[in-house]
């Protein structure tokens, strides 16, 4: 089972270069199972860029879709009339959710089309359209077992788990704690998932005070969720509009601390559960302006970091690229235990033509990749993307070249 989030954004969407890295588009969440179902979780306005994916990978093949809404509000549902596959004859899309009946349900689609909200109705939509009841308990598509469960949001919402291909993926989204009822629920849906995205749209702080009934959640609850209930990989997600990329780190740093196996959700991320990998298949516009300006190289690093027992490790590893913020590197997997790294950075002479510079940094690890290569002792190596919290500057070491 694959999963590729292509909308991860809140509230609105926010097209934004403060925003980039992560993304600015509404909840959407791709699923591929092995047998090449296609499952599609919310149709935020992620949905549009999913759907010219769609388009291209099938060419003049037909596209069968299941797509599972967890609830009605805009965030979630204005991506359909964008959604291009949906305008092709021979396609066919079922509509499920827990919170309405089908005819119900079948209104309420149809209706973000209506008049005076857009310049075309469905009619104008050649793929056939089937609106589903989903009822309580577990429903079977091709093999993946869905069950769904109430989540604490106003006018409510549902979480769904999908257990396919010997994992587990959980979408809980707009839900809010303290709700005993709904707590249990989540915790239900939770347990012993490979994979959960998780609402982490507020601080603690804001969901104790000015944010209290607005029905999300933090990556506090977050974490408490995943260590309760075995969670392997937690992945923070419904980012608040006003929470930019350096906002977004910061709750991410926040949260590893207590649960070294914690993401932050960002747009173009595909998650292959089987192997536990996590990979950048995608980005926005913004976040490829900002890579243009990322220089590649391959140099060596010393990598500075302190284990959950507070004992300080070193590790040989390798630069790759670089950027006044930021950088990718790859050493040990060990590396998974902490997102605070300090590098040590040697330039040599034949690139400064000024003698060896050192330079020190310290780093904040945002995002991991597990790769296939290994250490001389064949243990695993892992790549690591991390903003830079010491700006890349002048060296404050210099070693003169010897002559």
């Amino acid at each position: 089972m694959k999963v590729r989030l292509w909308g991860v954004r809140g509230t609105t969407p926010t097209p934004e270069r403060a925003n980039a890295r992560y993304g600015g588009n509404t909840s959407c969440v791709e699923v591929r199972l092995d047998n090449d179902t296609l499952i599609i979780l919310d149709c935020g306005s992620g949905l549009r860029a999913l759907g010219k994916s769609l388009m291209r990978e099938f060419g003049d093949r037909t596209v069968q879709a299941h797509i599972f809404l967890t609830h009605f509000h805009w965030d979630h549902i204005q991506g359909i009339p964008f959604f291009l596959p949906l305008y092709r004859k021979g396609n066919t899309f079922l509509f499920h959710s827990p919170l309405r009946r089908g005819s119900e349900l079948q209104q309420i689609i149809e209706g973000v089309m209506g008049k005076p909200y857009f310049p075309v109705d469905m009619s104008a939509m050649g793929a056939k359209r089937h609106f589903l009841d989903l009822e309580e308990g577990l429903v079977n598509i091709n093999g993946a077992v869905i069950s769904s469960a109430p989540l604490h949001h106003p006018q409510g919402c549902a979480g769904y788990r999908i257990e396919a291909d010997g994992r587990v993926f959980v979408l809980a989204t707009d839900t809010e704690p303290r709700s005993p009822l709904h707590d249990r629920a989540v915790r239900d849906l939770a347990q012993d998932a490979d994979l959960l995205l998780y609402d982490s749209q507020y601080t603690p702080d804001q969901l104790e005070w000015e944010k209290k009934g607005w029905g999300h959640s933090s990556w506090q609850e977050g974490v408490r969720i995943a260590q309760e209930r075995g969670v392997k990989r937690l992945v923070l997600f419904h980012h608040d509009p006003d929470s930019d990329d350096a906002f977004v780190d910061s709750l991410v740093a926040q949260a590893r601390e207590e649960f070294p196996n914690t993401m932050g959700a960002a747009e173009g991320l595909e998650f292959h559960l089987n192997t536990g990998e996590a990979t950048e298949v995608g980005r926005s516009q913004g976040a490829g302006l900002r890579a243009q300006r990322r220089y590649r190289m391959e140099l060596p690093v010393r990598l500075i970091w302190e284990d959950p027992r507070g004992e300080t490790k070193e590790a040989a590893g390798v630069a790759r690229n670089i950027s006044s913020s930021g950088i990718y590197f790859v050493g040990p997997d060990d590396l998974r235990l902490t997102p605070n790294i300090k590098l040590e950075l040697l330039i040599p002479h034949e690139i400064t033509h000024h003698g060896d510079l050192l330079v020190r940094l310290d780093a904040t690890a945002v995002r991991y990749e597990s790769l296939e290569e290994t250490t001389a002792d064949g243990q695993p190596r892992l790549g690591v993307a991390a903003r830079l919290d010491t700006p890349l500057g002048p060296s404050p070491t210099k070693k003169e070249k010897s002559s």
